[in-house]
């Protein structure tokens, strides 16, 4: 159902309407009036009139029906006044009272539970309860008490949309120091039934909105918020997003301001990053993405070529840009030459690029040093350092680079002198800060840079085993067999229940040898001694398999066998592993494998589905990508199809559907270029069943 009874009314009833302005129940009300809004019908039985307007007695004697109700009585009194509403064929509330969910008590509880079996049983729609309200400046519509909001304020192309009452305010006066003018301002409050993915799918289609910015505390449906994630990129449009809960202590105090879950902050990663939606690290950067999107149109990405009257500054700029992302390239020998050209006496022209203090004397090389600067295909973005009178003096030649430039220009003013509004009708963005600069342009470009892959082929006929009921996991050797049937390559073994079969298992596969205990009662096996490596003879295999043996049944777990795996050389161990969250759904999770995983936490995510390319991306993100690419002198090892093999487990996941909570394959051995990947060991647990399952700590 269309929101356009929240966000576009024709007609608003405000019920609980109060004489005073300043009040909860007066502030719509004043607000309404003084934006010569017309059809304002106040609600209150105690006054004949209400700040000059006519004033109803109750909702059933109101002499039309409104498309808006706003419910400012306290929680125990809202729902027998949206049966009232409801019963004069109002389709849409706005509930500002508290006194819910948000409580965590058991009163607040079951008053929301109230709450949603009334929207189920009516389908009214209903936004709050405990929410602050809305302003349409397009419209200059105001239902919020937010005193923040005032008609008169310039109308933009800027939505904000906030779980907070108090960040709503803080942050739209933030943007509009900043520069931005918005189309909405909206504050989901506890979203009982209205949530923040409804108000966003709305303003994908708003022909007055082309950004939105948003303050998350916890989403409760991921892929809800997905799909209107992805109808602004699809349109075009900026979608930037600040999620509070980082950190332990940020997540508990989301989880008790909202009385719902926070969520996995890596899983909030890889969820916007598979939806084009830009993270912001500041509240602040929220704003200046915005204010970058003006510019958008230019920005291509986060390359950037820095131009400065000050070496320092440069440093400082460059410093910046990579610590939050961005990069700032090395510029080509003919580029620098021409730079050197223009630039009096001795400066350095690699990327920082110093003018040095000769534009005091003449400023007249500063458009073409900018032309140089920019002239690289894999420059996105200029940087100018030029504060002050600096700036005023080289003004034209800027102006006229920028007016030829089909690249943006971002100037840094340190001494906020410049006229940021007559710079941008130049289409020029300026900032006054260096570390508020870097973090806009490199969350910004990463948007723009950012793409979403689509799922690998399924192999045909691939299915999963049957599997029964109650189990809570597969045996290495049954996860290996499932996970081979979706094209992951893994190592070759033999099973062995018998004592009188391990020599000749062992003689198959050739020493040296690994051996490895098999139970579904054992997820990782190192720290329980039931792995042992570099077996170099029958003895050795006999002595091993006694050994597990006689360890398992001491744990007095359930044993398959003990399988032998040749033991193999070289190569660079890799974790990948695919996990359920609550919010987004399947998630996948590579790094350094084997002993690296717990010591370097080395780790990239992403939602499913992926891709090779997607996984590849991720493989060559982390930090410690060097070991595979061939780390002093080591060969380079298969990076393709180490990337093949875990788009292969991400099909076999998906694939496996409801049936299955975690897959993991650790280590993943990559081998030399052109010889392949191998699942060395492999892990699946299940949904079904409450066995105990031993893990390693994580």
């Amino acid at each position: 159902m269309s929101l356009d009874a929240l966000l576009k009314p024709r007609s608003i009833a405000v019920i609980g309407a109060s004489d005073n302005p300043k009040r909860i129940g007066g502030v719509p009300v004043d607000l309404l009036r003084r934006a010569g809004f017309q059809r304002i019908f106040p609600v209150n039985p105690k006054n004949d009139t209400i700040q000059g307007l006519p004033a109803w007695r109750d909702v059933g004697s109101l002499p039309e029906v409104p498309d808006l109700a706003i419910v400012a009585v306290s929680a125990e009194r809202s729902l027998p006044v949206l049966e009232e509403c409801h019963s004069k064929g109002i389709p849409a509330a706005l509930l500002f009272a508290s006194g819910y969910a948000e409580t965590n008590e058991t009163d607040g509880i079951a008053r929301q539970a109230e709450l949603l079996e009334f929207v189920a049983r009516t389908g009214m729609r209903v936004a709050g309860p405990n929410a602050m309200g809305n302003a349409n400046f397009t419209d200059q519509i105001f239902t919020s008490f937010g005193q923040s909001f005032q008609p008169g304020h310039p109308a933009g192309q800027t939505a904000l949309v906030t779980q907070s009452g108090n960040m709503c305010a803080t942050l739209y006066r933030m943007a509009r120091r900043a520069g931005v003018a918005f189309s909405h301002v909206i504050n989901t409050g506890n979203e009982a039934d209205v949530d923040l993915a409804d108000y966003l799918d709305w303003l994908a289609g708003d022909n007055s909105t082309q950004a939105a910015l948003c303050y998350i505390e916890e989403l409760r449906d991921g892929a809800k918020f997905l799909d209107a994630a992805r109808r602004f990129r699809e349109a075009g449009k900026l979608l930037a997003v600040f999620k509070v809960g980082a950190s332990k202590k940020g997540a508990e105090a989301a989880r008790s301001h909202t009385a719902a879950l926070a969520g996995d902050n890596a899983a909030y990663d890889a969820a916007f990053a598979s939806a084009g939606v830009a993270r912001a690290s500041e509240l602040s950067t929220l704003a200046d993405l915005a204010y970058l999107h003006r510019f958008g149109a230019k920005i291509a990405g986060s390359n950037c070529a820095i131009l400065s009257i000050s070496g320092a500054a440069g440093a400082i700029l460059a410093d910046a840009l990579e610590l939050h992302g961005a990069c700032v390239p090395t510029l080509p020998d003919e580029v620098q030459a021409g730079l050197a050209g223009q630039i009096p006496g001795h400066s350095m022209v690699s990327n920082p690029i110093d003018m040095t203090g000769n534009t005091v004397n003449s400023n007249d090389f500063v458009s073409e040093c900018i032309r140089l600067a920019l002239s690289p295909e894999d420059i996105d973005v200029l940087l100018l350092y030029t504060p002050g009178a600096f700036l005023a003096d080289a003004r034209a030649q800027v102006d006229k680079a920028a007016a030829e430039s089909g690249k943006a220009i971002i100037v840094i003013d340190t001494f906020a002198m410049a006229d940021q509004e007559d710079l941008a009708r130049h289409g020029i963005a300026c900032f006054e800060d260096f570390d508020r600069a870097a973090r806009a342009i490199a969350a910004y470009g990463a948007w723009k840079e950012a793409t979403l892959s689509p799922a690998g082929a399924m192999p045909a006929g691939a299915r999963w085993p049957e599997i029964a009921s109650g189990r809570a996991a597969l045996s290495e050797t049954e996860a290996k067999e499932a996970l081979a049937a979706f094209d992951l390559p893994v190592v070759t073994d033999a099973l062995v229940q018998m004592r009188d079969d391990v020599c000749e298992a062992a003689g198959h596969i050739g020493f040296p040898l690994v051996a490895k205990l098999v139970s579904e009662e054992v997820a990782h096996k190192t720290e329980h001694g039931l792995i042992r490596l570099n077996i170099a003879s029958a003895d050795a295999a006999l002595e091993a398999f006694d050994s597990m043996m006689e360890k398992a049944q001491l744990m007095g777990v359930a044993i398959e066998g003990v399988t032998f795996e040749p033991m193999l050389q070289g190569g660079v161990e890799i974790l990948a592993g695919v996990t359920r969250d609550p919010v987004f759904g399947w998630m996948l999770t590579v790094g350094l494998g084997g002993v690296w995983t717990e010591l370097m936490k080395d780790v990239r995510h992403s939602l499913l589905p992926v891709d090779e390319t997607a996984v590849e991306a991720m493989l060559r993100g982390l930090r410690g990508f060097g070991l595979l690419d061939g780390y002093r002198g080591a060969p380079r090892a298969d990076v393709a199809a180490a990337a093949k093999a875990i788009a292969a487990l991400c099909r076999a996941v998906e694939a496996g559907g409801e049936r299955l909570r975690e897959v993991e394959v650790n280590p993943l051995l990559v081998l030399p270029e052109g010889q392949g990947a191998l699942a060395v060991d492999a892990l699946v647990l299940l949904n079904a069943g409450q066995q105990e399952v031993a893990k390693e700590p994580a």
